[in-house]
């Protein structure tokens, strides 16, 4: 109840604009990153306001649980959640859905030191590896699923407005 008389009370006072710049300037994005600038800058070496449409996609989708999500820790975690993102804005029809297939098919280099890539255990490795230099064919086909139920996914949304269109004819 508190929240939502804040909320109100803000609405009052700063335009929707404002209040989201203020939000994404203060969220956590993960690896001890805050703000939208300090996460363009981490993952992809860049401002915000030069990022493509798939870098923003990849940082809209670690919002809810950036440390889950990262693609730091999982490359095709972070493909899976880009190609959310993208679906979302293809459903509300901000985004046409051919775009959103090439933009999610995209390989996306992020932009991260050796000393800033988070370190993880192997089990039955031994010793401790740098996530981002470990590749392997797992990996990759997990990024291919989600391209593949992205295309799936697209196919659908395709059929049914044939099949939408086909019927408004008669």
């Amino acid at each position: 109840m508190v929240e939502m008389v804040m909320s109100l009370a803000l609405e009052k006072t700063m335009l929707k604009g404002q209040i989201l710049s203020c939000y994404m300037s203060k969220i956590y994005w993960g690896h001890g990153i805050y703000g939208v600038e300090s996460a363009s800058t981490f993952y992809f070496g860049k401002h915000p306001s030069c990022l493509s449409l798939g870098e923003s996609a990849m940082l809209a989708g670690l919002i809810p649980a950036p440390e889950l999500r990262s693609p730091l820790r999982d490359p095709s975690r972070g493909k899976t959640f880009q190609a959310r993102v993208l679906k979302r804005m293809v459903d509300v029809g901000f985004l046409d859905f051919e775009t959103a297939l090439f933009v999610v098919k995209q390989y996306l280099p992020l932009h991260v030191t050796e000393s800033e890539a988070p370190v993880v255990f192997l089990p039955g490795v031994g010793t401790n590896s740098k996530l981002r230099d470990i590749w392997d064919w797992e990996t990759e086909s997990k990024i291919w699923e989600a391209c593949e139920d992205m295309e799936r996914w697209a196919l659908k949304v395709r059929d049914g407005a044939s099949a939408k269109r086909s019927c408004s004819q008669y």
